[in-house]
């Protein structure tokens, strides 16, 4: 099984209980963000369930929420989570720290790059990007691969929130569209401290 890409790409696994809520609405709008910040090509980004309902759609109230925000949620279809998929991601992204414990089970060493998406984002509110260590002349993948080492490296030391499950984002499944809607901007709002953190733009905060 191998570890990461080895083809100059960066990879970013998204991940939620069935793929057809949380994971997709995080795949689509981490998608918008690094268009938005022109990041490189080789920035891939993709999702899947622990128990995938392998090729349904999106659904209606994700769909509707991502559309809301202006973001494309066309051609979706749920993928079943994959030991293969976790090993070979640079950064997994998890709604909640049940699905956290979920990849890492499938391959325990990923674990410095597998957090809840709501866990990096605070992680990334709190560092500059100037504190990361880089290597001179590296290219832009690498640096967002040692932006996520830093960022495990830090877990334990910035501030926490004052309940666990703050960092979880909670299944919308079966809920009005508004509930969605609340877990997109939940989303949109962590999407938007993760990639500046990521790409190095600016300082977290």
């Amino acid at each position: 099984m191998s570890e990461t890409n080895g083809d100059g790409a960066f990879s970013i696994l998204m991940v939620c209980t069935g793929n057809i809520g949380r994971s997709p609405m995080m795949e689509r709008l981490m998608k918008h963000e690094l268009a938005r910040h022109s990041a490189p090509p080789q920035v891939h980004v993709s999702s899947a369930g622990t128990w995938g309902q392998e090729g349904q759609p999106m659904e209606p109230g994700a769909s509707h929420a991502l559309a809301a925000l202006g973001v494309d949620a066309a051609s979706f279809g749920a993928t079943s989570l994959t030991a293969e998929a976790v090993a070979a991601s640079d950064l997994i992204l998890v709604a909640t720290r049940d699905h956290r414990r979920d990849v890492v089970g499938l391959v325990p060493s990923v674990v410095r790059r597998a957090f809840t998406m709501r866990e990096l984002a605070r992680i990334a509110q709190f560092v500059s990007p100037r504190e990361v260590p880089h290597n001179s002349g590296a290219e832009s993948v690498e640096q967002m691969r040692e932006a996520v080492a830093w960022a495990a490296q830090l877990r334990g030391s910035v501030p926490r929130p004052d309940r666990d499950d703050d960092d979880d984002l909670s299944d919308p499944l079966g809920a009005s569209d508004a509930i969605y809607a609340e877990r997109a901007e939940v989303i949109a709002v962590s999407v938007e401290r993760i990639v500046p953190y990521l790409l190095g733009e600016s300082q977290a905060g």
